[in-house]
């Protein structure tokens, strides 16, 4: 029989009209490559940028103020980028169960729209927008002003913080403060007793004290800092100009008087950078990174910004004709190895006609997406025809640690309360998301299957799948 007593006779008729066959699970191994097809899958060489990194040692005394002493400091041209770049010092290891403080001066003096640094304790590790293993303050230029922010990551990819001149993180109201020769006073504080024992993070910028403490849970979840210093901003974007000057880290002061010898990575170096918002890098690669046999699918896929539909990715191959009224199964292996804070990427089923959105219309699938307190939860979404939107509200937790994972997708047209139900499961960890009446009447044409972007202003997850198990009709 086709369909069931609890849909209305004409969503039946519209299921029963679109099968033309028998469904089937289909194991694509990508041991060769696929021949799947895309759409903005691949960067455009003609819009990739020269991106320049000159920050460092410098005699110079642009954050010294007046007084003439001696020249020295640390700081230069520092842009953003996907590619790491950092100048600091290496420090014993310290987590967030240790007091941390740290002071000095600061001068911007030049900055573009879309620029940032971070300036704080990090790891030699940290990776990322919103990087893990971080408690730093951020400066954000915007053409010839900038703000100022003060963040953390912990250990594992969660994120909190505050904004400066508000006091209230939740806030973006703060105002910007114009670049120039004027240098400013700072100090970054953190209390893991304060905030009732949360912990909380102190920053003072010319006398002015803004306070923001940890998200609950957070300082259990641990992070571990080697270094301080100067890390850029690791998203698209452009360069700032900034300067450092009488440094003191845990009661160590630092003058630079002298080249201190603090480590540089890519702190001096020049290259052609494809890594920018909305060029998506994503196909066949003859990697295993997922597991397995050489040859997966996989890279880089942007959130894009909604009133820029023509920027989303598609990529996969055709699937049939498959509705709400077929079960549907996905099986395969996943790699997760780059995520920043509001980032996202979908895999499942879609319509060619209809790749756009968040989800998409007719979308049956998996969302890699989370909140920034939060990170990334792996959990099932239905996009109808009719675009009514259904998200399981959290999922098994994903981390964008580079290990590989097994996952399942399971759709019963007869579960839940007869609607039916969606279960994904992450190494096991299952979730599930009922359909509603609406849902089911809603329905869904879906006759591809493969990885779509999430159209909602963002940031890039890096992502590779191997041995997807899915079903086609024929």
């Amino acid at each position: 029989m086709c369909g069931f007593a609890l849909l209305p006779i004409s969503l039946l008729t519209v299921e029963c009209a679109l099968r033309a066959g028998p469904t089937e699970v289909i194991l694509q191994s990508f041991d060769t490559d696929p021949g799947w097809t895309g759409r903005n899958h691949q960067p455009d060489p003609s819009l990739c940028v020269e991106t320049v990194q000159d920050f460092g040692y410098s005699l110079t005394r642009n954050a010294s103020g007046t007084g003439g002493r001696v020249a020295g400091e640390v700081g230069g041209r520092v842009s953003r980028s996907l590619t790491p770049a950092s100048y600091a010092r290496r420090i014993e290891p310290r987590t967030l169960e240790n007091p941390l403080r740290a002071s000095g001066r600061l001068a911007v003096t030049a900055c573009e729209g879309g620029s940032g640094v971070l300036v704080g304790w990090f790891h030699s590790t940290s990776r990322g927008w919103r990087t893990p293993n971080s408690l730093v303050y951020r400066i954000d230029g915007d053409a010839g002003k900038f703000r100022v922010f003060f963040e953390y990551g912990t250990s594992t990819w969660k994120t909190g913080g505050g904004q400066t001149f508000e006091g209230d993180y939740q806030t973006t109201k703060d105002p910007l403060i114009p670049v120039g020769s004027t240098p400013h006073t700072w100090t970054l504080e953190y209390d893991p007793a304060g905030a009732g024992g949360a912990g909380e993070i102190t920053f003072t910028l010319d006398g002015a004290s803004y306070r923001a403490q940890l998200v609950p849970g957070h300082k259990e979840e641990g992070a571990i800092f080697d270094r301080f210093g100067i890390l850029n901003q690791q998203s698209s974007g452009s360069h700032i100009t900034i300067w450092l000057d009488d440094i003191v880290v845990g009661g160590e002061r630092e003058d630079f008087a002298s080249d201190p010898g603090w480590e540089g990575v890519g702190n001096r170096t020049s290259f052609r950078d494809c890594g920018i918002r909305d060029l998506h890098d994503f196909g066949y690669r003859p990697s295993s990174h997922a597991g397995g046999k050489q040859g997966e699918i996989g890279g880089r896929v942007w959130r894009v910004e909604a009133p820029n539909p023509e920027r989303a990715l598609s990529y996969g191959a055709p699937a049939g004709r498959l509705t709400l009224g077929d079960e549907l199964e996905i099986s395969g292996r996943i790699s997760f190895r780059a995520g920043s804070a509001d980032s996202a990427a979908l895999i499942g089923w879609f319509n060619r006609i209809t790749p756009i959105g968040a989800p998409p219309a007719n979308f049956l699938g998996i969302l890699i997406e989370g909140p920034s307190q939060v990170g990334h939860y792996f959990r099932p979404v239905l996009g109808t025809a009719n675009d009514r939107k259904t998200i399981a509200p959290m999922g098994p937790f994903i981390r964008p640690d580079s290990k590989p994972h097994s996952f399942t997708l399971r759709y019963a047209p007869r579960g839940g309360a007869g609607h039916g139900r969606i279960t994904v499961a992450l190494d096991g960890e299952p979730v599930q998301l009922d359909l509603a009446l609406e849902d089911r009447k809603g329905g869904a044409a879906l006759e591809s299957f493969g990885v779509l972007s999430w159209q909602r202003g963002g940031h890039h997850v890096e992502v590779y799948f191997d041995d997807l198990r899915y079903t086609v009709r024929r």
